[in-house]
């Protein structure tokens, strides 16, 4: 799968499948537990959508330092986890690395910094709204049509699916 020239690789794929399955839990009653398509299109989707807003952000020259990211994710954690312990049982619960929460708060900030730049020079809040609107959906448009899939991991975020020989 790729978006733009940038390939999701299995590794990748399997190892978030792997959290997602893990964040699953057991089923609340009056809920289903996701079935194994439904997880997988949702790791997709995910996977797809950090790739989109990574894009985004190199073509609109909007980044965020390491330093930057490391502050708020240790920020975060500190609110979350008061003692060491809880952290590394959270991410031997979870199945997520440091590097994945680094990843998540990259994500994040790059995500306010888009928003930040759509929404300069508009002064109301109306004005605010609608250019974050039409963003929404012209960055929709823009990045599906980048999406190519192969037809076995065909998600609803695919742009192109394409059958493998």
């Amino acid at each position: 799968m790729c978006v733009s020239s940038d390939a999701i690789t299995g590794a990748t794929y399997t190892h978030w499948l792997t959290v997602a399955t893990k964040n699953e839990g057991p089923p609340v009653k009056g809920h289903h537990a996701a079935s194994a398509t439904e997880l997988r299109g949702e790791v997709l989707d995910f996977l797809i959508s950090f790739d989109w807003v990574k894009g985004e952000a190199q073509a609109r020259n909007v980044s965020v330092s390491a330093a930057e990211v490391r502050k708020k994710f240790d920020h975060i954690r500190s609110q979350q986890f008061h003692k060491r312990r809880e952290f590394e049982a959270f991410l031997r619960d979870s199945g997520e690395t440091v590097a994945d929460l680094l990843l998540r708060v990259e994500v994040s900030l790059l995500s306010q910094r888009i928003q930040r730049s759509v929404v300069a020079g508009h002064h109301s809040a109306s004005s605010k709204r609608r250019a974050l609107t039409q963003f929404v959906k012209g960055f929709k448009a823009k990045w599906q049509a980048q999406t190519y899939c192969a037809s076995e991991y065909d998600v609803k975020d695919c742009g192109h699916v394409q059958d493998t020989v």
